[in-house]
């Protein structure tokens, strides 16, 4: 599915800054800081340390590397990090994830003794819930660095290209340097990577990294493939945008069903989504360079000066609160989004162009209707819709209609 994620961060003055700062809080999207966002490790250099994680490593300035043999004072290390310091790892990765472990087995070690005036079964809980916390804690502080390629310092190399897009940072946020990352993010991405979701449509399988939706759906898939068949033969010159690309599904399918060679740009504003496209075309496609995957931006905001014949838009369906990054490409409180892209597309469309617009009444009759009148309102009428209907697994509603509709200029 595309679905990608569509939000603008970042602001030019204090208002604006504030209600970035509160977006992000609700999204958990990173605020890049004015700030040094570098940090000096003996013996390695400057290291750039992603937005996320800069409270814990500049929290206490105790940031130590230990290397190679280094890796087996399992105890030393332990300390450190109990102690509240940063471990910045490098070596053998076998036995980086045997330090893991070892940390892991002395959870409890990290955790203070519950009072002994409360009750037995509430001291039990608490203490399993703060030794699940400081666990997290202390994995947080255990990190492992990258070359300024984003070559992973262990052995044997890990295969994670795009590794500082994958942890949602934008490209060339570290200026060419090398950068830090905890261990449990590392693997976090890792599992992500590992699994693989078959698409009918293209033969073949996609990987889909943390927080960028998966493509699950056949139905949707199937639903943009009949509506690119459709505009195949209308529209003459074949310029797509993929506006919010997510796995990079839809933007391989246009590639796909649009025959004489399209010129596909596909943009979205996580980064991880960014990278996840990366990964899908060099792993299906002989020449990756055919499709300009742009750097992540808000909607149309990587296309200043470009014109599309198609524009590809799976838009977030479920009108609700952003709780995390992962619910950007499904969640659009009060249609805010879908709105925005409205307001915007004419002015990146050619007057004869089209529009793919993915959408599913999950939330209701009600949504849909403002939908239509956002449509009619920014001045296009619906040429053609194809459907499906499938299952939900919730309770209230056991069937929501999935469409994809080709609008036009009126």
């Amino acid at each position: 599915m595309g679905g990608g994620t569509r939000w603008k961060r970042g602001g030019v003055d204090k208002l604006e800054t504030r209600k970035d700062e509160r977006k992000a809080a609700s999204t958990n999207l990173p605020i890049f800081e004015a700030s040094n966002p570098f940090y000096f490790v003996s013996n390695i250099g400057e290291l750039y340390v992603p937005a996320e994680y800069r409270d814990i490593v500049f929290a206490r300035a105790r940031a130590k590397l230990f290397a190679h043999r280094e890796l087996g004072h399992l105890n030393r290390i332990f300390t450190h990090i109990r102690h509240g310091g940063v471990a910045v790892v490098e070596g053998e990765w076998e036995q980086i994830l045997v330090l893991m472990a070892y940390i892991q087995r002395h959870k409890q070690d990290l955790v203070q003794q519950p009072d002994r005036n409360t009750k037995r079964r509430d001291r039990r809980d608490s203490h399993r819930r703060s030794a699940s916390g400081a666990l997290k804690e202390a994995f947080a502080r255990l990190m492992c660095w990258a070359d300024a390629d984003g070559i992973l310092q262990v052995e044997p190399a890990l295969d994670l290209p795009y590794l500082l897009e994958l942890a949602g940072e934008p490209t060339g946020m570290n200026e060419g340097k090398p950068f830090l990352l905890p261990l449990i993010k590392i693997q976090e991405i890792q599992d992500a990577l590992a699994e693989t979701y078959p698409i009918r449509a293209l033969d073949a399988s996609l990987v889909a990294s943390e927080n960028v939706l998966a493509p699950r759906s056949q139905e949707t898939i199937e639903c943009f493939q009949e509506a690119l068949q459709h505009v195949r033969s209308e529209v003459p010159s074949k310029k797509i945008a993929d506006i919010g690309c997510g796995s990079g599904c839809l933007t391989l399918l246009a590639h796909q069903e649009l025959n004489e060679q399209p010129e596909v740009y596909a943009s979205d504003l996580l980064p991880e989504a960014v990278a996840t496209t990366k990964l899908n075309i060099q792993r299906l496609l002989p020449n990756p360079d055919v499709i300009q995957v742009m750097p992540a931006g808000d909607l149309f905001d990587p296309f200043a000066s470009h014109q599309f014949d198609i524009v590809i838009f799976n838009a977030p369906w479920v009108v609700a609160r952003v709780r995390n990054r992962a619910e950007l490409a499904i969640h659009d409180e009060k249609q805010a989004t879908v709105r925005r892209f409205f307001a915007q597309v004419s002015n990146f469309l050619k007057p004869d162009g089209a529009i793919l617009l993915g959408y599913a009444d999950a939330s209701g009759p009600k949504a849909i209707e403002n939908l239509e009148a956002i449509i009619a309102e920014a001045g296009f009428s619906v040429d053609t819709v194809f459907k499906r209907r499938v299952a939900t697994h919730r309770s209230k509603r056991k069937w929501e209609q999935i469409r994809v509709s080709v609008l036009h200029k009126v």
